[in-house]
Parts: structure tokens; C-alpha cells; sequence
């Protein structure tokens, strides 16, 4: 999840839905680690996330240590043309949510305001969806914690460590990120055991370990028989 600080820019205005809803915290001032941090998680997300999840192999690196990612396929406001972006995610009350972690200047954020309409790409499905930003204090108090535990360790990039921190710092802390609700077009989405709440990182994680130990062992003999024949 998209969890460090942004240069500030213009924040966009909000969605019609969200008029009267409860403003969002002011975003800490960026930094030049927060800069190259997020330049890192950029180039990261384009070679090596994107390409993954576009081939369907999400499920076997989502676990609750590194997190759960889905690829958000987004419309550029500017452009038109469709972005994929990963991000990390929580399913709850039949939908997807996600965070916007760098704040308001997000590009994908400010991309759904302009046109919600999006494909999301999540295990075992490909999904049709209208994006809304929520901004009611109630569901930010029920949603937000539960997403940001569901990062994972890259959670704590936050400036909380979301396994033993309490729900009122995360809210505090995740004060000026904005909560994305993911609503499918086909009606209530469903957790599945690739999901955030599943098991079945479980025995994906087994087979990984597995064949890591049948090639480090091939690869043993291997070396061995080249030394023997020298």
C-alpha cells in the first residue's frame, strides 16, 4: 500500500457524494526521503507488481506478513488512457477498499474522481466497479484500521506499527489519507481464502518453500558434479 508522503500539491475537491462529509487531517510535509521513497515504490509497482498481478500471480505473494494487493485499472483524467496501479486491500460490507497513501496528490486518486468507473483485479476475478471516496468519520472508524493491519509489515510505514497499535492511532495517524470504497457493478463482493481473512496463503507459501528446497538441492548436486569431474 502507497503509504508514504507526496510533495503537497492542490488537493482536489470532493466527490458530489462526499459534500458535507468530514475534511481530511493535513498531510505531513514531504521530505526528500518521502520523495525518493515514493520513486522507489513507483518503479517497484511498474517491473515487478504490475506484471504479476496482471498474470494472475497475486495469490501466491499475498500473505499477512507482506500484505494482499489488488490492480486497480483506472482511466487517466488527462489522458484517457487505462492505468494500472497495485495497491494493497481489505474486503468488508461487499466491497473492496483501499487507501490513497500518498494523500490527495495521488495520481489514481485523483483519477477516479474525475471518471469512478474501474476494473479491479483480484484473485480469481476481474471485477467491475464504481469508486467513491468516504469520508464519514463512522465508516473511516470501521474500515481504516482493518485495511491498514490487512498492509501488513508495510503498514508501519505509516509512522504506526498496525500490529500492536490501537484503532485510534491508525486513525490518527491515517487522518489525512483518503478511504476508497470499491463497490462491484454485480452486487455485494465476497471475501474468497486469497483474500485478506483467508488461509489459503498457507499452502500457496508450502509449495514456494518447497520448491525453493528441490532446486537449492538440485542446484547443490549440480555444483557438486562439475567440482568432482575437475
Amino acid at each position: 500500500m502507497h503509504t508514504t508522503i507526496a510533495p503537497a500539491e492542490p488537493a482536489p475537491s470532493l466527490a458530489p457524494t462526499q459534500t458535507g462529509a468530514a475534511d481530511l487531517a493535513p498531510p505531513p510535509a514531504p521530505t526528500e526521503a518521502s520523495r525518493r521513497t515514493h520513486e522507489v515504490f513507483l518503479k517497484i509497482n511498474r517491473w515487478s507488481a504490475v506484471p504479476l498481478l496482471r498474470a494472475g500471480l497475486g495469490p501466491w505473494f499475498g500473505t499477512p506478513i507482506g500484505g494482499y494487493m489488488l490492480l486497480l485499472r483506472a482511466r487517466g483524467r488527462k489522458s484517457g488512457v487505462v492505468r494500472e496501479t497495485p495497491l494493497s486491500y481489505f474486503v468488508a460490507e461487499g466491497a473492496a477498499w483501499v487507501c490513497a497513501g500518498f494523500g490527495p496528490t495521488t495520481q489514481w486518486y485523483r483519477n477516479i474522481l474525475v471518471d469512478p468507473g474501474v476494473d479491479v483485479v483480484l484473485p480469481g476475478r476481474t471485477v467491475t466497479c464504481h469508486a467513491e471516496e468516504v469520508r464519514d468519520p463512522e465508516v473511516r472508524r470501521r474500515i481504516m484500521p482493518a485495511l491498514v493491519r490487512a498492509v501488513g509489515l508495510p503498514g508501519a510505514l505509516g509512522g504506526v506499527d498496525p500490529r500492536h497499535a490501537t484503532d485510534e492511532h491508525i486513525l490518527e495517524a491515517y487522518g489525512w489519507v483518503p478511504l476508497i470504497r470499491l463497490s462491484p457493478h454485480e452486487g455485494p463482493l465476497a471475501a474468497g481464502p486469497d483474500d485478506p481473512g483467508g488461509t489459503a496463503w498457507i499452502w500457496r507459501q508450502a509449495v514456494i518453500l518447497g520448491l525453493t528446497i528441490v532446486i537449492a538441492r538440485w542446484s547443490v548436486a549440480v555444483v557438486r558434479r562439475v567440482l568432482h569431474r575437475r
